[in-house]
């Protein structure tokens, strides 16, 4: 877990997230042991979500349980964010369609954050988490989300990643940054071939902001020479479901 994260906090999501992946009553047992709390912090945890409604106990099987007033605090976001698409929808048919990764990217400060993944078919599949951070500036997501906007965020958000980058003693390059994304914007597409995990690429595109400044990139990745060989295929089928997803927000001409 970041540094930056308050421990709680992150031990709440990290319960909800387990939740939603397991869909069955949990214990406090099971909570301990497959996120690596101690017993006595796990247990204090489900019984204050609990004591908010957001979980509810079960004595006959020992156990807790999501309740209605969960689902009803984020009903509003796909609304708001995505005006009507349907993007987990979207997300689902690019996985099946195309045997890859799908990712749903969305901007986050100077990363690009992946907020929700589905996995394809194919034998070998590119493994990565929901809520994944990676630097725009570093990731085939990150170009796209910078294509669809202008040169002027482009430029602010390289600025602000060299200065959050420099007390580590990392930078980005900005004539390499500059160079990909104007790639991306020629071909329709933006494409990383190893950038973060070697021998894996991605393949996304970006969509223009909506009402509310959101701007999101939808994504497949996988080994980087079945994406080469797949791409003009890939493209389309990404390029549809795009405005699937946001049907008020289209794909940008990158």
């Amino acid at each position: 877990m970041e540094q930056s994260v308050i421990k709680t906090a992150g031990r709440v999501f990290q319960v909800l997230e387990y939740l939603r992946e397991m869909r069955r009553p949990v214990t406090v047992r099971e909570i301990s042991q497959r996120l690596g709390y101690p017993l006595s912090s796990a247990q204090a945890l489900l019984k204050s979500m609990a004591a908010l409604g957001y979980l509810r106990y079960d004595s006959s099987l020992r156990a807790f349980l999501a309740t209605p007033r969960l689902a009803s605090i984020g009903d509003w976001v796909m609304d708001s964010m995505f005006q009507g698409g349907q993007p987990m929808t979207a997300l689902g048919d690019i996985a099946r369609e195309t045997g890859f990764t799908a990712i749903l990217a969305v901007e986050n400060d100077i990363y690009s954050q992946y907020v929700h993944v589905i996995f394809g078919s194919r034998a070998i599949q590119f493994n990565v988490q929901p809520g994944t951070r990676r630097l725009l500036c570093m990731s085939g997501t990150g170009w796209a989300l910078l294509a669809a906007g202008g040169d002027e965020h482009l430029a602010r958000i390289i600025h602000r990643s060299n200065t959050r980058l420099k007390p580590g003693g990392q930078s980005v390059d900005a004539g390499y940054i500059q160079a990909r994304v104007r790639e991306s914007r020629e071909r329709g597409y933006a494409f990383s071939r190893g950038v973060v995990t070697e021998g894996i690429g991605i393949v996304a595109l970006g969509s223009a902001s909506n009402a509310f400044g959101t701007r999101l990139a939808i994504g497949v990745g996988g080994l980087a020479g079945q994406l080469e060989r797949a791409v003009d295929a890939v493209v389309p089928v990404m390029r549809a479901r795009l405005l699937d997803a946001a049907p008020n927000a289209p794909a940008a001409s990158m």
